[in-house]
This record gives C-alpha cells, structure tokens and sequence, in this order.
C-alpha cells in the first residue's frame, strides 16, 4: 500500500509539473501561431499588408481604442523591439524588420508615418507604424531596432520622447529611400548570393 501511494504521489507530481510547464510555455503557442518567416539575412519585402484601425481591444486590463487622430501629439516613454519578432507578421499582416524605421503603437491606424523626437537628447526620426504595442505602463510607442539606434536610446532600452502624427502610410510600402532596409553587412551580402545562386540550380 506504502509503494501504491508513493507512486500515486509521483504521477500527480509529475502531471502537475507538466500543466504549470505548459501554462509557462503559452509563448511558445503564440509563437507558433506566428511563426518567424525571414531570418536576420532575408530580404524582407516591405509592404503587402491591410489599412487597419480595429476595435477597441482590452490587454493587461488596460482599454484600447484604436482611431485615426491627426492631432495626436503626446509624450512618453519609447522602447524597442528586435530580433524575437523579426521576421514575423506585424498586426496588419506586413512582415517586422528590425532593420527599418518602423514601430507599434496601441491605437493609431495602421500603417501610417509618425514623428518621434527624443526629448533626452534632441534627436529626431520619422517611422512607419505597422504594429500593435507596447503594453506597459506609461510606454507610448515601440520602435525597432533600428529607430532605437538612429535614436540613440537602444543601449539603455528606453527613452522620454514627443510622438506626432503625419498621415497615412502607402499599401505598397514605403516611397521614400529614407525608410529602407540598413545597408547590408559581409554576411546579408553572402547569405544573398548563396540563396539566389540556390534558386537558379
């Protein structure tokens, strides 16, 4: 009876262990779900998305309400998103590079261009927004990698910054050479040549 309940203990523990390691692995489904299509060294196209504004949407317990304002001017704290999303599927189905002036913002429509000024040192960029995000408090805005470096916050993570609204994006992409890709390094340049001399085979 003693080797029944010993067992008994150990199945219970070891199904319990399994639900809380599934339960902490929900990111893993979300990340499946959208899985990373385009690596560090792919050529993301840019673009091939939909006009969204999308209802109003409840996250951490905080509303959201999604809406064109051509008037919005606001203050607040910048982060930065990179490597985990590049690749992947923004909110409004164009693919996240973090190699381009882009950001997420909880509310304005998408894609649309928006100025951001970092109120620590001056400096000054206009980016796409693509994205939904951030979600923490007091954070206005989500840039990628490269938006944070042009802003120089990206070694300390975030930054107090002024965000304006200028209008709306093209479907097609950006028209502008301003918004591309960063050049490419020794190693976007091999993985290139290697993966279009494959093509032809």
């Amino acid at each position: 009876m003693k080797i029944l309940k010993i067992k008994n203990i150990i199945v219970i523990f070891v199904i319990t262990f399994s639900l809380m390691s599934f339960v902490s692995c929900s990111s893993w489904l979300e990340t499946e779900l959208n899985p990373k299509k385009y690596s560090e060294f792919d050529y993301i196209p840019q673009g091939g998305g939909h006009y969204k504004i999308g209802e109003p949407y409840q996250i951490n317990d905080v509303w959201y309400h999604p809406k064109e304002d051509k008037n919005y001017n606001k203050v607040g704290v910048a982060s930065w998103y990179g490597d985990y999303f590049h690749g992947r599927l923004t909110a409004n189905g164009e693919y996240f590079d973090m190699n381009t002036l882009s950001a997420a913002h909880p509310t304005l429509p998408l894609p649309s261009y928006v100025r951001v000024t970092n109120l620590e040192n001056n400096k000054q960029i206009v980016v796409r927004v693509n994205d939904r995000g951030p979600f923490k408090k007091n954070r206005i805005i989500d840039l990628s990698k490269k938006a944070a470096i042009s802003l120089d916050m990206l070694e300390n993570g975030t930054a107090k910054v002024r965000v304006q609204y200028i209008k709306k994006a093209p479907m097609d992409g950006n028209t502008s050479n301003y918004f591309k890709n960063s050049k490419p390094g020794f190693l976007r340049k091999v993985w290139r040549m290697t993966t279009a001399s494959l093509s032809n085979l």
